[in-house]
């Protein structure tokens, strides 16, 4: 069997020239630009007790296809015999160069010498100017000084609030506990000068001084 335009397979489609019992495969050979097989086709050479067949191919670009020892879901390329001995498959891609459309690049993609610049003359009045936060530090490791460049004034931010007024504390005074009043029983009475009866008793109570505590109440 020879073929010499595109051979598209799809849905199940198959080339089959395999032998049952004793018989041998057969044999085929396809001529095709392309060859596609999508969707479960196959192209068969099998045979049961023989030998099976022999499967040429010359083509520019196989898809799909692809040689396996046995039939499967997808799309195969088989020669097998189930008893006797496999037959051959041969793919040759002919046409086909490898480094056709590859272009020389040459060694020197850019050249270096026009991504320099020569520098700036003296004489066109050149300068440089860094601006940005602050403007730039002389050294890395310093911080930004104050400083005047053409005009422009750069500096690092400084807070200059007086913060004096957010340090005040009210004075503080010992907290001293009042003194309880104790009643006292009277036991006796008697009229003073004036005539008026006055209660007496024998003897004061004895009073305890409290310690003073630590307890510091701010004065408003």
């Amino acid at each position: 069997m020879q073929l010499r335009d595109l051979l598209l397979m799809r849905h199940g489609s198959f080339i089959n020239v395999e032998a049952g019992g004793s018989g041998n495969g057969g044999n085929i050979t396809i001529n095709a630009p392309i060859i596609v097989g999508l969707e479960n086709s196959d192209i068969i050479a099998n045979a049961v007790q023989g030998r099976g067949g022999n499967i040429q191919i010359a083509t520019q670009g196989i898809i799909g296809l692809k040689f396996r020892p046995k039939l499967t879901s997808e799309n195969d390329i088989t020669a097998s015999s189930q008893f006797g001995v496999s037959g051959t498959v041969q793919i040759n891609n002919i046409g086909v160069d490898p480094n056709l459309g590859l272009v020389q690049l040459p060694a020197n993609v850019t050249d270096p010498s026009q991504k320099i610049a020569t520098g700036c003359a003296g004489s066109e009045g050149s300068r440089f100017v860094a601006t940005g936060r602050g403007g730039v530090p002389q050294n890395p490791l310093q911080q930004v000084t104050s400083d005047v460049y053409d005009g422009l004034r750069l500096r690092t931010w400084d807070d200059v609030r007086d913060i004096s007024a957010y340090q005040k504390t009210g004075e503080v005074t010992a907290q001293i506990p009042a003194t309880p009043e104790v009643l006292v029983q009277a036991t006796s009475w008697h009229r003073n000068a004036q005539g008026k009866v006055e209660l007496i008793a024998d003897k004061s109570p004895t009073y305890v001084q409290q310690s003073l505590t630590c307890a510091a109440v701010t004065k408003s």
